[in-house]
């Protein structure tokens, strides 16, 4: 872990100041305190799973920092609609947009990463095929990264008709089938290995410690 530290060190310090940025901005709000300790604490989390993971060394620097600066920009958007609740806007508009385009921003993000993600035991698509085989784990990277971006971008058309119940719909729909086809995939790529006879090509150890 304290290698993992020093290697993303420059990027632990500026996601933490964009955290910070977020608390001060929201700071005077009393719904925005234990929200703000949430977001800390699942910070400090997230970042330990991540970094206890040894497979993760070897993983894409862009992957790993994409995955560090999620809570922190979140925290920022977060504080950012309460301060502008708290000055007068109407919160009912500012949150149905930050749930429309925030989703579909985030799941074009991860679509874009998905492809380059490594097999680990932390972040990906991670069920019992994907790290049975490694094959198994890059087509379905690479397949639910267009997946993803695709439901990214019809959240984000959803939000043109926010004030539509279809569109919520379409939103909610859009979202889970995103991952449920992800892992289908993953599941078919399976069985038509061992259908055809292929092994599986297994490089996905354990833990050394």
């Amino acid at each position: 872990m304290k290698e993992m530290i020093r290697k993303y060190r420059g990027t632990l310090i500026s996601s933490a100041l964009v955290i910070l940025a977020g608390v001060l901005v929201g700071f005077t709000s009393i719904q925005g305190k234990w929200i703000n300790l949430f977001f800390v604490v699942m910070q400090c989390v997230f970042v330990a799973i991540i970094f206890y993971d040894n497979r993760n060394r070897q993983q894409n620097r862009k992957v790993i920092g994409m995955t560090i600066w999620i809570i922190p920009v979140i925290t920022l958007l977060y504080n950012g609609i309460v301060r502008l609740v708290d000055m007068g806007a109407d919160i009912e508009n500012l949150f149905m947009a930050f749930i429309y385009y925030g989703t579909g921003l985030m799941f074009m993000v991860i679509g874009n990463y998905l492809p380059k993600v490594k097999q680990n035991n932390t972040i990906g698509i991670r069920v019992v095929w994907t790290l049975q085989d490694e094959e198994n784990w890059s087509a379905t990277h690479r397949f639910s990264g267009k997946i993803w971006v695709a439901s990214g971008i019809l959240c984000m058309l959803c939000g043109l008709f926010a004030e539509s119940i279809a569109a919520l719909v379409l939103y909610v729909v859009s979202i889970m089938a995103a991952v449920i086809i992800s892992v289908l995939y993953s599941y078919f790529f399976y069985k038509k290995k061992i259908e055809t006879g292929e092994k599986l090509k297994i490089q996905y150890k354990k833990r050394q410690l």
